[in-house]
């Protein structure tokens, strides 16, 4: 099938007029391979209307080994002849290549997308090399010489406050006994440039003077925003500081803006932010070692009435996006960055700090974090602000003082879309989550066994909703009892199964907002389960209630 629009992965060529040049085959074939591949159609127009390709084009073995000895490294492209609306179209297919691909000419093109959503191929300058190629994992920037930096770049009180982090987080570790020559080589702070040792880009960027990361790491910014509706209530400008201060300066910048809210945790009352402060720096560490530094732009922080939200220039790399953020393994642009703030203690040291986020996100009962907006030029996360929900706290709280353990990221992800969705199959609960159905499954089953999920119906028609306690916890029964098997039990079942879950008794009104009757039907239907011998009327006026006979609860 062919597509009917183009796209960064889709590229119609129309041969009406005059067949495509050989040159202009192959300039789409490299600026394919070297954005994330995709297939180029011969004899489509550009609003996907098929006209067929010229007989010059047809011979697709031909063309094939024309665009394999026209392209450095050579290109193997798959090439297929198909017929649409009974007109012939050729497909040229090509994956996205390990390595900067360029025509034989030397050529070296790549493709993006216009203000209007539409391709364009533009020219691969050397400058965005590195950039292709960390994106790639097949290059460390971060492990270079800085350029036109020296020894002397590195400041000396920055490496003491790096050198008492890891004391901090690691006391025991080996590092803490060398000098500051061995110190900076075993974390290749230093490494050997041209003219003898230097400051690697990740020793300058963790511990180097702010003058000398201005001058040979111009793009290692920062920027701080508030705004509330329009109206900018704090602006600070792109600034640039070593990170073992940067870190700390950002989390000064938002601690302001991030009020904590009081919620019963059990016996203890307990603070918690908006924003989840253990979320937030792993968030942070996150933008600053895996953004693009070969790319201008900051780490964006901005903080309005919605949310907060983190931005760093570059994508995501190869093999991780969306959907796969929380399965794909962990892998860095900058992976001697990583390993230095890992050893540090400032980033996971799993490698999971993703992991970390969405846990720290959810664990008040906050929605989702939200990666949508980002896109192959920059990672964009947004954290919704929420003020925390007491019932789901103390649920998650009492759940993992029961296990004696934190709950797993994935058991709050299928808890939190439980609270948001109020019931879900599991295809729903894959297709929220872009979790892998194993996981769901796996996960949803624990959780029923805890009590914390309940399961409804069979089969393919099989939903979950929140368990009995959890809304009991959060007074909700009502919402309970719509929730489980409201459109398989019949009436008086559901009075009586409401009323052993509401303490053994129930009153005319919350039949009335449990089945929407009026007063004279739910005054009747409790009657008739009164003359069954189902329950037996106590009290009278308002407060009167019709409580479970022994036999019948």
């Amino acid at each position: 099938m062919i597509p009917d629009r183009e796209s960064l992965g889709v590229e119609f060529k129309s041969e009406v007029t005059r067949p495509q040049s050989d040159t202009e085959i192959v300039d789409n074939v490299v600026a394919l391979a070297n954005t994330e591949g995709g297939t180029l159609y011969l004899g489509v127009e550009d609003d996907g209307t098929v006209t067929g390709v010229s007989d010059g084009h047809r011979n697709v073995n031909g063309l094939a080994a024309f665009i394999f000895n026209s392209t450095v490294p050579q290109v193997a492209a798959r090439i297929e002849l198909v017929h649409e609306h009974g007109l012939p179209v050729v497909c040229i297919e090509v994956g996205n290549s390990s390595q900067i691909v360029s025509t034989s000419k030397g050529r070296t093109l790549q493709r993006r997308l216009k203000a209007d959503g539409t391709p364009e191929v533009v020219p691969l300058f050397v400058s965005q090399f590195i950039s292709r190629l960390s994106q790639q994992r097949s290059y460390d920037y971060s492990d270079q010489p800085a350029p036109e930096s020296v020894l002397s770049d590195l400041d000396p009180q920055a490496r003491n406050r790096l050198r008492a982090h890891i004391r901090q987080t690691n006391a025991g570790n080996s590092l803490l006994a060398f000098d500051d020559e061995d110190f900076d080589k075993a974390l290749d702070l230093v490494v050997d440039g041209p003219e003898g040792p230097c400051p690697s880009v990740a020793g300058l960027l963790t511990i180097g003077t702010v003058d000398a990361i201005r001058r040979s790491l111009p793009t290692a910014t920062a920027m701080f925003q508030v705004m509330s509706g329009t109206v900018p209530r704090v602006n600070v400008d792109p600034f640039a500081l070593p990170l073992v201060d940067m870190f700390d300066r950002i989390d000064t910048l938002l601690e302001p803006w991030n009020p904590s809210h009081e919620v019963m945790s059990g016996l203890v009352r307990t603070e918690i932010p908006d924003f989840d402060r253990q979320a937030f720096r792993e968030a942070m560490v996150n933008a600053f070692c895996h953004r693009d530094y070969a790319a201008m732009g900051p780490v964006r922080f901005l903080v309005d009435d919605d949310g907060l939200t983190v931005a760093n220039p570059g994508g995501f790399i190869e093999g991780v996006s969306e959907e796969t953020l929380l399965t794909a393994q962990p892998h860095s642009r900058n992976p001697q960055l990583a390993l230095i703030l890992k050893t540090a203690g400032y980033a996971e040291r799993t490698g999971r700090g993703v992991d970390v986020i969405y846990a720290g996100a959810l664990a008040s009962g906050g929605p989702l974090p939200d990666y949508s907006q980002s896109d192959g030029s920059q990672v964009v996360l947004f954290l919704r602000r929420a003020v925390p929900d007491e019932a789901f706290v103390s649920m998650v709280a009492e759940e993992e003082r029961r296990r004696g353990a934190p709950l797993s990221v994935w058991a709050l992800i299928v808890l939190s879309l439980l609270k948001e969705h109020r019931r879900l199959t599991l295809a729903q609960m894959c297709g929220f989550s872009h979790l892998q159905e194993r996981r769901v499954v796996r996960t949803v089953e624990e959780l029923v066994e805890s009590g914390l999920v309940e399961a409804t119906g069979n089969g393919s028609v099989r939903s979950y909703v929140l368990g009995e306690r959890v809304y009991r916890r959060a007074d909700a029964m009502m919402s309970y009892a719509r929730q489980r098997d409201v459109d398989t039990v019949r009436r008086n079942d559901m009075v009586l199964d409401f009323a052993r879950r509401n303490g053994g008794a129930v009153s005319t009104s919350e039949v009335m907002e449990l089945l929407n009757l009026t007063y004279i039907s739910a005054y009747r239907l409790l009657k008739g389960l009164e003359e069954s011998g189902k329950v037996r009327h106590e009290g009278s006026g308002p407060s009167s209630r019709y409580v479970l006979d022994s036999d019948a609860g």
